[in-house]
């Protein structure tokens, strides 16, 4: 018997060292499997959620892929982890197979974990001996290990390819923000040629914004692509940071039914990175000019409360789904919109967690949305 297991070393070994595909992998497992235990029917199942998924098999066409767990034999070896040994018997229960006289079913673990069976039914002689059962429980070890050393390979290539992406983004978000810096000096040249009047200043106003929109999506890009964020904490009076979000806003609403209201309680200082800060609160009026659809009411406050700054940001569109509250600050997750990159509500959240503050969110579907943000004054 000690042989064959190493026979068996062997031969699966060199299939493991040779082949990366999982399914082929496990078919040339069974194949080997058969030469040493002799069973008619082979079949390996691996944990799918709640079910077993048939992955590879000889001797049989099955006619079940799928098998609840808890249901059948190896539904029951899945869930409780015990192997089950039927000799030289009737097994009425095995309909994943048909009709056996004798049948054998092994777990699958990895750590403790079951994550599948492997099952052998009838032998010529209608009895597995206990060197079948050695075996069969070397067999399942290494099918575990064979799934266990896919799963991670497909984690480090997702995580190379994820590192791969993040390099090009944050150099693409890199060269974008580049060519923005470049095209506003040239903005500001043009705009003391052209004669002034108040079209053409407002046509100015509208490309400022715009490329300001553009400049804040392409440093959302950068900030998410970095570990940690480094902040130019300055300070400067908060009104100057509303007067800005005013005029930038004014135009972003211009061609809507949408009024904004500005509420600064207190005239104070604070200590932040001013830039940043704009982009926070810019991100989240427009989250809220967007969910207005093009009707409606924004109320954006500001006041001190103790040694922080509040900011809230309400508006009184179409809410948000309760179910959705919580996958808000995670990023990619757009909650329907159709325009952005899904970043601007995880980057706010990092950018306030920078600063040592934080940000809620209370809402009701079909009648309004509130963000409130609390900042240190003194950075």
């Amino acid at each position: 018997m000690h042989k064959k297991l190493l026979e068996i070393l062997l031969e699966i070994s060199e299939k493991m060292n040779d082949t990366e595909d999982i399914d082929e992998l496990l078919s040339s497992i069974v194949k080997i499997s058969n030469e040493y235990v002799k069973a008619r029917r082979i079949s390996v199942m691996l944990k799918d959620g709640g079910e077993l998924v048939m992955r590879a098999y000889t001797g049989f066409a099955p006619t079940l892929e799928r098998i609840p767990l808890g249901e059948g034999i190896a539904g029951r070896v899945a869930e409780t982890g015990e192997e089950i040994l039927v000799n030289g018997g009737s097994v009425s229960d095995v309909g994943e197979y048909g009709g056996a006289s004798a049948f054998m079913c092994v777990p699958m673990r990895i750590r403790g974990d079951i994550i599948g069976v492997i099952s052998f039914t009838n032998k010529p002689d209608d009895y597995f001996h206990e060197d079948d059962v050695a075996i069969a429980r070397y067999i399942a070890a290494q099918c575990a290990l064979a799934a266990d050393r896919h799963v991670l390979h497909i984690q480090k290539r997702m995580s190379d390819n994820l590192r791969i992406i993040g390099m090009l983004k944050s150099s693409v978000a890199h060269d974008i923000a580049n060519l923005l810096g470049v095209v506003e000096v040239y903005l500001g040249l043009l705009e003391s040629e052209v004669p002034k009047s108040p079209q053409i200043n407002e046509y100015f106003e509208d490309i400022y914004t715009e490329l300001k929109r553009v400049s804040g999506l392409a440093t959302d890009m950068l900030d998410y692509s970095k570990e940690k964020l480094k902040l130019n904490k300055v300070k400067f009076p908060v009104s100057a940071l509303v007067d800005t979000l005013k005029r930038h806003n004014r135009l972003l609403v211009k061609d809507t039914d949408i009024s904004i209201e500005y509420r600064l309680r207190d005239a104070f200082e604070m200590t932040a990175d001013k830039d940043r800060l704009f982009r926070v609160l810019f991100n989240l009026i427009n989250n809220a000019i967007d969910a207005l659809n093009g009707r409606g009411r924004i109320v954006f406050k500001v006041n001190r409360s103790g040694r922080d700054a509040v900011f809230m940001v309400m508006d009184n569109g179409k809410g948000i789904k309760k179910e959705n509250i919580k996958m808000l600050f995670s990023p990619f997750f757009t909650s329907g919109k159709i325009k952005g990159t899904g970043l601007g509500l995880a980057v706010v959240d990092e950018i306030v967690r920078a600063h040592g503050g934080r940000v809620s969110v209370r809402s009701r579907e079909g009648s309004y949305t509130c963000f409130l943000i609390r900042i240190p004054i003194d950075g």
